[in-house]
């Protein structure tokens, strides 16, 4: 031990690691793909990879969701090396996940001038009955629906990413459009809301421009899931300041199964009206 080297980490390497951590399926598509952008690193003992680093950049953020060390290798500094090589230029936003319950994950994120900010719950359980979607779904607003078309509502999904999650992220939604069921929501012409879901009974991204839109949005999210993929389950990741999404699906019996904290530099980040997908992703 301590012949320590961190770089880049190609495809091989990547699928190498996050196989022998048995990270779920979408985990291991989201890294392999970040890798093939140059955007993962792993930390070399002797040859050996006992470390990564897994990052995702958007037009104004670099966010690392994934950042494991092997527990025989740790308090040697290693999760530091990978951050420096994952944060090195500087020229975007650091924002990172972290387990609040790790209190070395936690003065890291504060070593690279990042701040925790907020509390991110993984939500995950049996899809309501229809009774529980239908009394959600009640509401004073009628929207208009359409499937997302990336280009053609590609300026309403920004703002409506800039004021729900604080960046832009066109890339991704042209990632999302080909995956993924996408709607956009409309009243009186003006897109006020969008929301993915997933065949494997994954929710989100889903952003609104109003709390007052949400648990309808998010109902009609999850009957979109449940028709579109006959998905008895879900699961998504709701920041704690999203309160009325997640009073809603602590109602319909979900449970909450992972906390993290969105540890970031950025001041522009108002995820109230905001769900997220994947841990990497967010």
């Amino acid at each position: 031990m301590g012949e320590f080297r961190v770089e880049p980490g190609s495809s091989g390497d990547v699928r190498a690691i996050q196989r022998r951590r048995r990270v779920d399926d979408v985990a291991l598509r989201l890294s392999l793909e970040s890798a093939e952008r140059a955007n993962a690193w792993v930390v070399r003992d002797a040859g050996e990879i006992v470390g990564i680093a897994v990052a995702h950049d958007s037009e104004e953020e670099r966010y690392v969701g994934d950042l494991f060390v092997e527990p025989s290798y740790r308090a040697h500094g290693l999760g530091a090396s990978l951050l420096e090589a994952a944060f090195a230029g500087g020229e975007l936003f650091r924002t990172m996940l972290v387990d609040p319950a790790d209190a070395r994950a936690l003065a890291l994120a504060l070593r690279f001038r990042t701040t925790p900010r907020e509390l991110v719950l993984r939500f995950a359980g049996a899809l309501p009955k229809e009774e529980e979607l239908a009394r959600m779904a009640a509401g004073d607003y009628r929207f208009e629906v359409a499937l997302i078309d990336a280009s053609a509502h590609g300026f309403a999904l920004q703002e409506l990413d800039r004021r729900a999650r604080g960046l832009a992220r066109p890339a991704d939604h042209a990632a999302f459009a080909r995956s993924a069921t996408g709607q956009a929501f409309f009243l009186n012409g003006e897109c006020v809301a969008y929301a993915y879901v997933w065949p494997d009974g994954r929710l989100g991204p889903l952003a609104c421009a109003s709390e007052a839109y949400l648990v309808q949005i998010f109902a009609y999210a999850l009957v979109t899931l449940q028709r579109s993929f006959r998905a008895s389950w879900c699961t998504m990741l709701i920041p704690g300041s999203n309160r009325r999404i997640a009073r809603s699906a602590l109602r319909a019996g979900l449970t909450i199964e992972e906390t993290s904290v969105l540890a970031t530099d950025s001041r522009s980040a108002d995820l109230s009206t905001y769900v997220g997908y994947h841990r990497l992703l967010l």
